[in-house]
């Protein structure tokens, strides 16, 4: 008995360290995903706004294009004629104005097409930005806004009277099509929440990784 005893006490400070760091552990990972919904967010508007800006800006160079074409008229002027001559000569002149209007509508056609096939691009955009999927995704309708301790917590008060297990307490949060792998994650961050859960006194846990609201109840498993 005196050999254990030591030994006990070496275990119980261990566990307290662990509890700690799974403390830390939901914390950061909570953090992570607070930045990783805001850069989402932030994608998706840049993946919106971004084309729009930039099919305005071929606009200006194709206008400056079109303007030098008035510059033959005084080509005109210097030749000398009788005033009927330069009657007839005044006649061309008016042509030169009105022919840079049939440019100017087929750049106002080619920018506004170019621009409508601009704003079709985000579509594809967001189908290749497409982020790969966490247990975020997989959360029962009724935990879509909450984060991962608050519903294990509701999940825990909702049966306070009963004594839970991991596998119990995940089916409840997530829905039945959620992948293997991603399970293992979430599996993971539900043990480390009940851990730190246990520890700060918000339920009781028992042995075999079992969780209850209920100290009595833990007794009579």
């Amino acid at each position: 008995m005196q050999n254990s005893s030591p030994a006990n006490l070496t275990i119980a400070k261990l566990l307290e360290v662990d509890a700690d760091l799974a403390a830390q552990e939901v914390e950061l990972s909570t953090q992570l995903q607070s930045l990783q919904e805001k850069r989402h967010s932030l994608k998706t508007v840049i993946a919106m706004f971004a084309p729009g800006d930039t099919a305005t800006k071929p606009v200006e160079p194709k206008q400056l294009e079109s303007s030098p074409a008035p510059v033959e008229s005084p080509q005109i002027e210097d030749k000398p004629e009788t005033t009927v001559g330069e009657t007839e000569l005044d006649e061309p002149a008016i042509n030169t104005t009105k022919a840079p209007a049939t440019p100017q509508k087929q750049q106002n056609k080619n920018s506004s097409s170019a621009s409508s096939k601009q704003a079709k691009k985000p579509t594809a955009t967001k189908k290749s930005s497409k982020e790969p999927e966490t247990w975020h995704y997989y959360l029962q309708d009724e935990f879509s806004n909450a984060t991962l301790a608050q519903a294990v917590s509701e999940v825990m008060q909702q049966q306070e009277d009963r004594v839970l297990d991991i596998a119990t307490i995940l089916k409840a949060i997530f829905v039945d099509e959620i992948p293997k792998a991603v399970r293992s994650t979430a599996r993971e961050r539900v043990s480390n929440v009940l851990s730190v859960g246990a520890k700060q006194g918000k339920w009781y846990r028992g042995q075999l990784g079992k969780y209850s609201m209920s100290k009595a109840a833990l007794k009579n498993t």
